[in-house]
C-alpha cells in the first residue's frame, strides 16, 4: 500500500504543466513579419483597411524589401499624376530603419527606440524625412510588433515640397509568421 502511494506521488509530482511565463529577450523580436499600415493625414484616417506588406527584422533594423510608398506619392501628386511615378518605381522599394532595444521592466515586451533615415525615392527626385516620435514594441507572447512613423516632409529635387507638406503618420501592426 505504502509503495502504491510513494509511486504515485513521485508521478504526481513530475507534471510538464508549468504556468511560469516565458522570459523573453530583446532576439524575440527578429524574424519575417506580415500586416498592414495605414496611414493618416491631418487627424483624418486616408485608408481604413491600409496595405498589406512584410517586413523582416534583423538584429537592429527593420527592413522592408517594398515598402508601401505609394500613398506618399499619391499625397503629393494627386492620383493621375502618380501613376507613371508608381509605374517607373514598382513594389520594390527598400527600406531601412535601425533601432536600439530592450526589455521592458516585466520581460515581456521588447521596447524599440526607432533611428529613421530619410527615405529617397530616387526615379521621382524624392526625399522623405522620416522621424519616428515614439517607440515601437514588440509584444512576445502575442508575437506583434507595433510601430508609427511620421512622413515630416518632403524634398523635390532637394527644395521643399511647393505648397508646403501636412505631415503624414504611417502606422504598422504587424504579426509574426
Amino acid at each position: 500500500m505504502m509503495m502504491l502511494a510513494v509511486v504515485g506521488l513521485t508521478f504526481a509530482s513530475c507534471s510538464d504543466d508549468d504556468d511560469t511565463p516565458t522570459v523573453g529577450t530583446v532576439e524575440d523580436v527578429n524574424g519575417e513579419f506580415t500586416g498592414k499600415m495605414t496611414y493618416a493625414k491631418e487627424a483624418k484616417e486616408a485608408a481604413a483597411t491600409g496595405t498589406t506588406l512584410e517586413l523582416k527584422v534583423a538584429n537592429d533594423s527593420i527592413q522592408f524589401e517594398k515598402f508601401p510608398y505609394q500613398a506618399l506619392v499619391v499625397e503629393l501628386l494627386g492620383e493621375e499624376a502618380s501613376k507613371p511615378i508608381i509605374e517607373a518605381i514598382g513594389d520594390s522599394l527598400n527600406y531601412k530603419i535601425n533601432y536600439t532595444a530592450t526589455m521592458n521592466a516585466a520581460k515581456d515586451s521588447v521596447v524599440m527606440t526607432l533611428k529613421p533615415e530619410p527615405l529617397k525615392i530616387d526615379a521621382a527626385g524624392v526625399e522623405v524625412t522620416i522621424e519616428a516620435e515614439k517607440t515601437a514594441s514588440y509584444a512576445v507572447k502575442d508575437k506583434n510588433l507595433k510601430f508609427t512613423i511620421k512622413a515630416a516632409n518632403v524634398k523635390v529635387g532637394g527644395i521643399d515640397f511647393p505648397g508646403g507638406w501636412t505631415p503624414m503618420d504611417l502606422s504598422f501592426d504587424m504579426k509574426k509568421k
